[in-house]
């Protein structure tokens, strides 16, 4: 059918050739950012002569969407050159350079995904309607670019210390399903020593992956409900960013035991300064917005169930005494 090498032409059809071409596209590279294997190559799209579709309503959609892929399958790629590097005691200099750009890159992205101004900002979109399908995708490319920053700080941040027992995209495993409970009263989170000059602090990292994290939990929550009969539990999108919202479950949970290591009171006594309170607050309610999240996902995808439960399980190990978030 040759659908990547399309024209200019537009007739009937085209514009559905042109989304079935990219949406094969998108498909194929997320399978590799999931996979954690890069094997696509992204760096020369030449052959590609498929133009883009167009959202009337938002003609840069598409384009963003796109780009906020290609940055993730990056830093895949970025993150296996940077494993080797660490293991190898070689000099740093060049992969902190990359992770620089690579940075600059997601921002710059994200600026643009961030720089349209929607009709209307209800949570309650009308599926109807194309202009909800651009917002969509706007905020997928957030949810997608906020996990890429995970992908390129949480080493820095949080030494990759494992946190979840099963595999769950590029996240360390644990020997023990309460791994979390063991890092509480065990593990000090301390930045990774072997890094010498590294591109970000310990401390800015740690703020990117908080604040990526969160931004998260909060574009999850905001993807609309498709319109279906009452009472039909229905998802709220293809789940294509379950890896972004464990991502996203890990930094918050790392945090909050890294909080947990500063203070000599149990972080959850209550006497503790009013911004420990708040940035604990922050934590758990992100928490409970992607398993919330996750809940949705697992109406119609059976396989997410288990991711879902990991990251309850953890959260209720963190903060027992909260009660069982709503199914």
């Amino acid at each position: 059918m040759s659908l990547h090498r399309l024209g200019l032409e537009t007739d009937n059809f085209s514009e559905a050739k042109r989304r079935v071409w990219w949406m094969t596209y998108f498909c194929a590279h997320l399978c590799s950012v999931v996979r954690q294997s890069a094997c696509l190559n992204i760096d020369d799209d030449s052959q590609f002569t498929t133009p883009y579709p167009r959202l009337e309503c938002d003609p840069e959609a598409w384009l963003i969407f796109l780009d906020a892929l290609r940055i993730g399958v990056a830093s895949v790629k970025f993150t296996s050159s940077y494993n080797e590097q660490l293991n190898s005691h070689t000099d740093m200099s060049a992969v902190n350079e990359q992770m620089k750009l690579l940075d600059r890159w997601v921002l710059q992205v994200y600026n643009r995904a961030e720089s349209y101004i929607p009709v209307s900002g209800a949570v309650e979109l009308d599926p109807s309607y194309e202009s909800t399908t651009a917002q969509v995708m706007r905020r997928l490319s957030r949810i997608r670019l906020s996990s890429t920053r995970i992908r390129l700080h949480r080493f820095q941040a949080f030494s990759d210390t494992p946190l979840f027992s099963e595999n769950h995209c590029d996240l360390k495993t644990t020997n023990s399903f309460n791994n979390s409970a063991n890092i509480s009263s065990d593990t000090n989170i301390t930045p990774y020593n072997m890094l010498q000059s590294p591109a970000f602090t310990y401390d800015q990292s740690t703020d990117i992956c908080v604040a990526s994290a969160l931004t998260i939990a909060r574009q999850l929550q905001r993807l609309p409900f498709p319109s279906t009969s009452i009472g039909v539990a229905s998802p709220r999108a293809m789940p294509t960013c379950t890896c972004c919202a464990m991502q996203a479950s890990y930094v918050l949970l790392m945090q909050f035991y890294k909080l947990h290591a500063t203070h000599t009171q149990p972080i959850l006594s209550g006497d503790l300064p009013q911004d420990t309170e708040r940035a604990v607050d922050e934590l758990r309610h992100g928490l409970e917005d992607i398993i919330s999240s996750m809940n949705n996902f697992a109406t119609a995808f059976e396989a997410i169930a288990g991711m879902r439960d990991e990251i309850e399980i953890a959260f209720h190990i963190a903060f027992p005494y909260i009660a069982t978030i709503p199914r």
